[in-house]
């Protein structure tokens, strides 16, 4: 398993948002993404949302451009 690198984590909605990036084999390069951890996650299991970004959004910009 690749190693996930931890660029920052901020509270927002209750919750954390944090930035990430690991090395992907299959596109040789970098990739970065981000994650929305709600406050319920601190209490047990919630359900996940994958949201792949198009190409004019970045892992700054997915909760901004997804609504």
């Amino acid at each position: 398993m690749t190693n996930i690198e931890t660029h920052s984590e901020h509270a927002s909605f209750g919750g954390k948002t944090g930035f990430y990036s690991h090395h992907s084999e299959a596109c040789d390069g970098g990739m970065r993404f981000a994650v929305y951890t709600p406050p319920q996650a601190t209490e047990g299991p919630v359900p996940v949302l994958y949201y792949l970004a198009g190409l004019t959004c970045t892992e700054e910009t997915f909760m901004i451009k997804g609504g």
